[in-house]
């Protein structure tokens, strides 16, 4: 899988917030990302959303961190926003600041190319030396076809 080294600029989101374990994904019925998905399209979610920067990709981010992939973190899906200032009662504002992170892309059909490439991501870090996951904020950004770019914060 090809990846690229991107330097990106600080990013505010605001969404709705779940937090959840990997080990706890691969069970559907403990699994909650589902769940938090079908939430925001159903309750339309982005249409709530106060200072969109624009009518662009939806984002998954990732967050909160206990340690690595194998603990709990927050799933925030949202949209990118001007400021956090607005961020209604319910939802969940995140600035991720500037930063170096490695982009992976899912090809294919959702989810399954999706959460290949999160196997692969896992996979890559775990034998990795030149650059370090951070597990300070990785988002994947979602434009509606199928292909998701994912980014993941390094060093």
């Amino acid at each position: 899988m090809e990846t690229k080294l991107l330097t990106q600029p600080e990013i505010k989101f605001i969404g709705i917030e779940v937090q959840t374990t990997n080990q706890k994904e691969m069970d559907p019925s403990t699994a909650k990302i589902p769940g938090l998905w079908g939430r925001f399209f159903q309750e339309k979610i982005a249409e709530k959303i106060p200072d969109k920067k624009h009518d662009g990709p939806l984002f998954g981010i990732y967050t909160k961190y206990e340690s690595d992939h194998t603990g709990p973190y927050s799933l925030i899906i949202g949209v990118e926003v001007n400021d956090l200032e607005s961020t209604p009662v319910g939802m969940t504002g995140l600035t991720i600041p500037p930063g170096q992170f490695m982009v992976f892309t899912a090809q294919g059909p959702m989810p399954n190319a999706l959460i290949d490439t999160w196997i692969y991501i896992w996979d890559y870090f775990s034998k990795e030396t030149r650059h370090k996951r951070l597990y300070t904020a990785d988002y994947e950004v979602h434009s509606g076809n199928d292909n998701v770019d994912i980014y993941i914060a390094v060093n």
